[in-house]
This record gives C-alpha cells, structure tokens and sequence, in this order.
C-alpha cells in the first residue's frame, strides 16, 4: 500500500513551521522522526495534504545541562542520544534506561524527544519517569511561547495539551533534590518488542533522618493518559518506608487507572499487575536513594 502524494513543507523556524500549519490547519501535520506518523501513512490511518518538517530546523538537536535549570533537551534529540549520553547518565540516570528500553536500535536512532510526546500514546515509556522528574515542555507558535509541566500535557488517548500550531520545542528535566533515587520498571506480558502491559516510574527523596521527604509515582498503559498517582505523599511524608506503608500507596492505585481488556492481559490482571509493580517501583527507588546516600 502507497502513500497518497502530499507536499513536504521545509521551514526553517520554529514560528515559520507554525505559521505554515495554521496555514493549512486540518491538512497539515508535524514530522520529526517519524517512526509513529509514517505508519499511519502507509496504512492510511491519516492522510494530511501537508507535512511539515521539523528537521530542517537548525538547532533543536542540543543536549546540555544548566546550573539551576537542570537538562535541557531539544525537540530532536534522538532516543538513541538520550540512551548514550554520558550527561543525561550524571544528572537523570532513569532515563537513559528508559530510552533504552524503547523499541529496538533502528527506532531510537529515528525517534524523537519531542515527537515522542507530541504523539500522545498512553503506552509510550518516556513519560512516566519525566512526570516522576518534574519535567516540562516548552512548547512555541507563532506569536509566543509556554511551558507546561508534563503531568498536565498529557489529556486522553492520542490527546495533549498543544494547541494548533504549538511545537514541542524542548523539554526541561530539573534537576531532583540532592539523594533521589529514580526507577521506571516496564512490565511487558507478550514480548520484548511489544507495547508494554504496564509501566511505572518512581521518585523518591528522602529526608535527613532517613525518613520520605518526597515520593512520586506514575504509571502508563493502565489509562487513556499518564497517571501521576494522587495521595502518595500525604501517606508516606515524613515517615520511614515500611512494608505497610508501601501496601498503603498500593492501595491508592485502583481508584486511579481505567485499564482495558486486550491480549497483554483483563482489566483484573492489568489492576493486580499495577499494583505490584508499584510496590516493586517504590522499593526500588528507595535502594537506589540509599545506594546514593552511601555514595
């Protein structure tokens, strides 16, 4: 099966890129990677008279680290450059383990930062521990800009925050209290190469006598968007990790995801299944907070 003929419209701004697709509002579309657009092309889920190409856009392919901001990274930097950079390595370990964990080596050498989220999916990995991270989009069109913490971009299925002619132009990860430890734990039910069942990611700072400064837990694949569980530090803050207390945040998980019925598993699997990986996710990210406390 063909794609239909379309225009290719190579801008050279982020605001050019915006303007071109209020242009053609409706017929238009965004392309970076590529790696999700291109297979609904082909398979003619969605046929736009117009794509407009982000990667004639000088510049948005930098990753670097600021004093006081944290890692600022470009719309276009790839999955693969996220999973190898030494940088992303010293300041947000989690996330180089989470690209990695992404598809296979031909998708993160196409795949997106920016496209990435822009797209949507609420099976996607990355989001999760950028949520548990704090992290945020600063998002640009034509006449201003904005930023948005990514827990509050992520609406419904294939839903976001960006209004028409927005662009991802570079997410911002702050960086975590000093003594965080981070995990995103993937729980794939068919294959490696599969969507995930499941996905969570936790933070967790703790406080000065060892006790829970900060916990925060998101999980993906179990609604229609991100969830960043609510209710987690009014429960854990101030106190020491025990078996009970972990057993209590679990308990917050099934009034907070809507999982469906598919072939990774029933909505009472997904929910048993969710609730586990919580509980491992938690403890995990509390190993690695006390690995780094011991330097």
């Amino acid at each position: 099966m063909t794609i239909h003929k379309l225009d290719l419209l190579q801008p050279t701004t982020l605001e050019e890129a915006s303007a071109l697709y209020l242009e053609h509002e409706g017929d238009a579309s965004f392309i970076a990677g590529g790696t999700a657009l291109l297979i609904y092309l082909r398979e003619r889920f969605y046929q736009p008279g117009y794509l407009i190409d982000l990667k004639t856009i000088p510049g948005l392919d930098y990753l670097r680290h600021e004093p006081g901001v944290g890692l600022r990274v470009g719309a276009l930097v790839t999955h693969w450059t996220m999973e190898r950079s030494p940088l992303v390595r010293q300041h947000a370990p989690v996330l180089c383990e989470t690209y990695r964990e992404i598809g296979n080596v031909r998708v993160r050498h196409a795949a997106t930062v920016g496209g990435n989220l822009a797209h949507g999916d609420y099976r996607l990995d990355p989001p999760a521990p950028l949520i548990a991270l704090r992290a945020r989009a600063r998002l640009v069109r034509q006449g201003g800009e904005r930023e948005v913490p990514l827990e509050d971009f992520f609406l419904d299925i294939y839903t976001t925050a960006l209004e028409p002619g927005e662009i991802v132009a570079e997410v911002i990860v702050p960086d975590p209290p000093a003594g965080t430890g981070a995990v995103y734990l993937k729980y794939q039910s068919l294959s490696a190469m599969d969507w995930p069942c499941l996905g969570v990611a936790a933070a967790l700072t703790p406080g000065a006598d060892g006790s829970v400064d900060d916990l925060r837990v998101v999980l993906t694949s179990v609604a229609s968007h991100p969830v960043l569980l609510q209710g987690v530090n009014e429960v854990v803050r101030g106190q020491r990790l025990t078996d009970r207390l972990i057993s209590d945040v679990m308990a917050l998980v099934d009034d907070q995801i809507d999982p469906t019925d598919d072939i990774r598993g029933s909505v009472w699997y997904k929910r048993e299944m969710a609730r586990l990986f919580v509980g491992r996710a938690i403890r995990a990210a509390q190993q690695r907070a006390q690995a780094t406390a011991r330097g």
